[in-house]
């Protein structure tokens, strides 16, 4: 997945963005649930499956 969509996704679901070290970066929302991703153009299988593994849980957590 694109690194634009994915941060697109984790915006519209209430994230916040925090500057990780070097091209990671730190995506928190106010549940407490954080995913890290690498900031590059297409973000790898397992960068994805965490990020939406955290979309999924902070949705359940509302």
């Amino acid at each position: 997945m694109k690194y634009r969509n994915l941060a697109r996704l984790l915006k519209m679901a209430g994230f916040e963005l925090r500057q990780g070290r070097g091209d990671h970066e730190v995506w928190a929302h106010r549940n407490g649930v954080s995913v890290t991703i690498t900031h590059k153009i297409e973000c790898s299988a397992a960068v994805t499956k965490a990020a939406l593994r955290a979309l999924k849980e902070a949705k359940e957590t509302k």
